[in-house]
């Protein structure tokens, strides 16, 4: 499977993120890791950095198996499914236009241990390790309570990874896995939000499920650490041409004549804030 590029024109005047998306990756190549008993639909918005003004909005897919939660992008999916019967008939096939969370979470909590697949920009390959199991810790407020989407909710806090988040959870759906890597509430997370706005996730459908759970053998994965890999994120949301060069791309920039050349070998970085601050 060939995927392009050797050249990539950027028009530096559209959002870059947005030209930047995951190529799509074929679904041929799988196995079976459980099946899933509940499976829940969270919308996220997310935003690369406190002063972006707008948010970026995915939707994720949370399959609650007996051993396996996976957190996975229903967008990015389904962009996959595309390619995947397009590349079986020889033809192209079209590239994600949306700005998604390009990462597959695959939790196990019976053994404390986690594993993830975060997807690089256009065609440079995909991170795959270990990431570190911490059990939350959740203060609850028991007189405070909200109604949403029709479920009575009660209000808990918790710390993760830097950050302060509030979920609304109900008594009524006793699930403890919600999205992300929040667990351990009595009920189904409805909503969760980070305590500056940057992330905020939203149930929008839960049903009961017996489909399998996949984990997919991606093309040019590379397996790293959590720490290598963060260095990697960082890098490549900060000075995604530089990223691009020196994974063998060929980038040309639009001037402001119209006509594309080489970026600036000094190129100015991008703001970027991670979700995970440690």
């Amino acid at each position: 499977m060939k995927y392009l590029l050797s050249v990539i024109a950027i028009l530096w005047g559209i959002n870059v993120y947005a030209q930047l998306s995951p190529a799509p990756q074929g679904l041929d190549n799988y196995k079976c890791i459980d099946t899933t008993r509940f499976e829940i639909h969270y919308s996220f918005k997310f935003k690369n950095h406190s002063s972006q003004k707008q948010y970026n909005e995915d939707r994720r897919v949370i399959q609650v198996g007996r051993s396996v939660i996976k957190d996975y992008s229903e967008i990015i999916y389904h962009y996959d499914s595309l390619a995947t019967e397009n590349f079986k008939k020889g033809l192209s096939t079209s590239n994600n236009p949306n700005i998604t969370y390009p990462c597959e979470i695959y939790s196990y909590p019976l053994e404390k241990r986690r594993h993830e697949k975060y997807r690089m920009i256009l065609n440079a390959g995909v991170l795959c390790y270990p990431s570190m199991w911490e059990d939350l810790n959740w203060t609850y407020s028991l007189d405070e309570t909200m109604v949403l989407y029709n479920y009575t909710c009660n209000k808990a806090t918790t710390k993760y990874a830097g950050r302060e988040y509030t979920a609304w959870y109900t008594l009524d759906v006793p699930i403890s896995y919600g999205p992300y890597k929040f667990f351990g509430l009595p009920g189904l997370i409805i909503k969760i939000e980070e305590s500056t706005g940057m992330y905020i996730w939203e149930m929008y459908s839960l049903s009961v499920s017996a489909t399998p759970i996949h984990i997919y053998q991606y093309e040019k994965e590379q397996k790293c650490t959590e720490e290598s890999a963060a260095r990697t994120i960082h890098r490549m949301m900060t000075t995604p041409m530089t990223f691009l060069s020196s994974a063998g791309s060929r980038v040309l920039v639009r001037q402001n004549d119209g006509s594309f050349g080489s970026p600036a070998k000094d190129e100015k970085g991008m703001p970027y804030e991670p979700i995970e601050l440690r």
